[in-house]
């Protein structure tokens, strides 16, 4: 049994097993046969589809607890308590390969879209068409991995741990999968167009963040490290200036008209975003 610190991914709710992508995996596989099953398993006579949607709402959120698990392993660290009679470290980096393994997961799991959770079969008696469940999942799972305190934790660790996985290796692999359309000059349909946005938000405010909040006379309020003050905002500076290039190449050899304005809206927010001033 292991009890310690947030960030060591060892130590978190339904933890049975020493690897949360292998256990998630798993998971799913049981989520995907219970929402095949959800119509006919939750019908009820006059029931006006509150079982269903009660029922689909906790798939939806136990899938979303999954991710939460997975991402426990990007900038991780273990912390295992010690006393000095005995051997090795108290503080040790999550092993590089499975924070690889964690991202790997996000993108086969998440970021490729999840169609098994859109069944039109039960959200059309469930959601009326303004909400968009998956888009938020994904949303939360970008905002957990590009936190600012997490790449500043990874920061760190590179500096006191050798094969670590570096920032600049977690913003390549997220490239290759969120934006695997541009090499492959492919139609991006509308929930990859909606996680891509996120994707560049989600950078643009780790290159401008917010100023602090001021709380009082001579008071401010600023939540996670200043990253201005560290190498984050030069990591995303260049990964938005080679992202931008790339999405400046790859537009006008898509053929299709909504992915073509999708990525020159980003172009452009992008060159805002590295230029707030003109």
């Amino acid at each position: 049994y292991e009890f310690g610190n947030t960030a060591d991914p060892r130590t978190q709710s339904e933890d049975l097993g020493d690897n949360a992508m292998k256990a998630s995996e798993y998971g799913i596989r049981n989520l995907k046969r219970i929402v095949s099953g959800l119509p006919e398993w939750t019908r009820e006579e006059a029931d006006r589809y509150s079982n269903l949607s009660q029922m689909y709402g906790q798939v939806a959120s136990q899938f979303q607890r999954y991710m939460g698990h997975v991402i426990r392993n990007i900038g991780g660290y273990y912390e295992t308590p010690k006393t000095v009679e005995q051997d090795g470290n108290v503080f040790e980096i999550t092993p590089k390969a499975s924070q690889k393994e964690a991202v790997a997961f996000l993108h086969k799991q998440l970021f490729e879209t999840p169609t098994w959770l859109l069944d039109k079969n039960i959200l059309n008696k469930i959601n009326s068409p303004v909400t968009e469940q998956i888009s938020n999942i994904q949303d939360g799972a970008l905002a957990s991995v590009l936190n600012a305190s997490r790449l500043a934790r990874m920061i760190t660790s590179a500096n006191r741990f050798d094969n670590t996985y570096s920032i600049e290796e977690l913003f390549t692999d997220l490239k290759r999968g969120i934006w695997s359309e541009l090499p492959a000059r492919k139609k991006i349909d509308n929930y990859r167009r909606n996680l891509q946005k996120s994707y560049v938000e989600r950078m643009a405010t780790l290159l401008n963040p917010p100023a602090p909040v001021q709380v009082g006379p001579g008071i401010t309020l600023s939540i996670g490290p200043d990253v201005k003050k560290t190498d984050i905002s030069s990591l995303v500076r260049a990964h938005l200036t080679s992202l931008r290039s790339e999405i400046i190449a790859a537009a006008p050899l898509i053929p299709d008209n909504m992915s073509r304005y999708h990525l020159q809206d980003l172009a452009e927010r992008i060159r805002r975003a590295l230029n707030p001033d003109k």
